[in-house]
């Protein structure tokens, strides 16, 4: 019996973003091919995607651009 998925083409910008989405695929499986920094995903998961990728980006640009923790050891 043959399945039809209806995908989206992603490009990604850079290997750094398809490493990231590899690491989502893992858990939540949406890539239906990969071809380079070419993605094929399901077309009904790309809004879940962007939104996943976009906290894990988020997470990153607080955890680069915020001043360190200290403590106190008094």
């Amino acid at each position: 019996m043959v399945r039809v998925v209806q995908g989206t083409h992603i490009k990604c910008s850079d290997e750094t973003i398809k490493q990231i989405l590899s690491f989502l695929n893992e858990k939540m499986n949406f890539i239906i091919e990969d071809d380079g920094l070419d993605l094929i995903v399901k077309s009904d998961q790309v809004e879940d995607v962007k939104i996943e990728l976009e906290k894990i980006l988020e997470e990153n640009r607080q955890a680069t651009s915020g001043t360190p923790k200290t403590t106190n050891k008094d």
